[in-house]
């Protein structure tokens, strides 16, 4: 089915401002605790050394690049609107007929909700990688009330093709 909306969010400037100096500092780390560990005496088996060349290169290497990466997917078709943050599997769909209300809003992800990424509680998600400006969809699911928000540049037309 044809997309009425689509959009793919890279991580925001003012979230990307702390990803390199965290990218810096977690090599300086590693660079120390390699260092620490070389000078000590070598390890008993070579798997240890696999161990810990495995973790340097996870958390200076892998974290960051996933982190910088990122996508938010949204897309909006005549039956679903659903959210993806790739490359993780987290993802969230609504189906169209069960949206009961739509509207754009200010949010600050980290003050609201605690931090950029998926975020929220039970039947509140939150979906950004920056910004401020959101489309809330408010939703009835098995009962229960619930909102799923997205930041978006594009929130008005978001909101258009919602309501639409």
């Amino acid at each position: 089915m044809p997309a009425r909306f689509a959009e793919r969010q890279r991580v925001s400037k003012g979230v990307g401002r702390w990803l390199k100096p965290l990218a810096a500092f977690e090599a300086v780390i590693i660079i120390l605790v390699m260092s620490l560990v070389l000078s000590q005496e070598s390890p008993s088996s070579p798997w240890e050394w696999v161990g810990l060349i495995g973790l340097a290169v996870l958390a200076g290497g892998v974290l960051p690049a996933i982190l910088w990466t990122m996508q938010l997917r949204v897309r909006v078709d005549d039956r679903l609107y659903s959210v993806r943050l790739w490359p993780w599997p987290f993802k969230s769909q609504v189906r169209r007929r069960e949206i009961r209300e739509v509207y754009a809003r200010e949010v600050d992800p980290m003050r609201d909700y605690g931090g950029w990424g998926l975020k929220g509680k039970r039947g509140d998600l939150l979906y950004s990688l920056g910004g401020k400006r959101a489309v809330t969809v408010e939703y009835r699911r098995k009962g229960q009330t619930r909102k799923l928000t997205v930041t978006t540049e594009r929130a008005d037309e978001l909101l258009a093709v919602l309501t639409s």
